[in-house]
């Protein structure tokens, strides 16, 4: 067993690595509820009929890197939780993904009014989130923890 496996984590290491688990989780069910919702679920929420309209015009390339986000967000965290170094470069890959997701919800109207007043809430959170967790996985690192 190497040295760098030898250092033990604490027990924050845990707790945050778990919470970015679920946050991770969180990620990949709103975009398989994306992916399998019908246009008549669409229709059934508010601003269902602009979601629906939006549909038609959210961009493949911009739906790719959804699935990268919110997918190799969720393999980074497993790679953090098994103290694995990649993990910093999965967070960073996945939040890149993110940011490029979040073009047409800036810069087309019907995606944008899908979103309704509050459209540019979810991009922050998730940036934020992303930074955290880039920042979170090189701090592991930096201290030995990941390998």
């Amino acid at each position: 067993m190497s040295e760098e496996m030898k250092t033990t984590v604490g027990a924050l290491f845990w707790i945050v690595g778990i919470a970015l688990l679920v946050w991770n989780l969180f990620g990949c069910a709103i975009y398989l509820m994306d992916k399998f919702a019908t246009d008549a679920d669409l229709l059934a929420m508010k601003n269902g009929e602009a979601m629906v309209a939006s549909r038609g015009v959210y961009p493949i390339w911009a739906t790719a890197a959804f699935a990268i986000a919110v997918w190799g967000g969720l393999v980074a965290v497993v790679t953090l939780l098994l103290r694995m170094r990649l993990s910093v470069m999965l967070f960073v890959i996945s939040l890149v993904a993110a940011l490029i997701c979040f073009i047409p919800t800036f810069t087309m109207p019907v995606v944008k009014a899908a979103g309704g007043n509050t459209y540019w809430v979810m991009p922050v959170i998730v940036v934020v989130l992303g930074l955290f967790q880039i920042w979170w996985s090189r701090r592991q690192s930096a201290l030995g923890h990941l390998s």
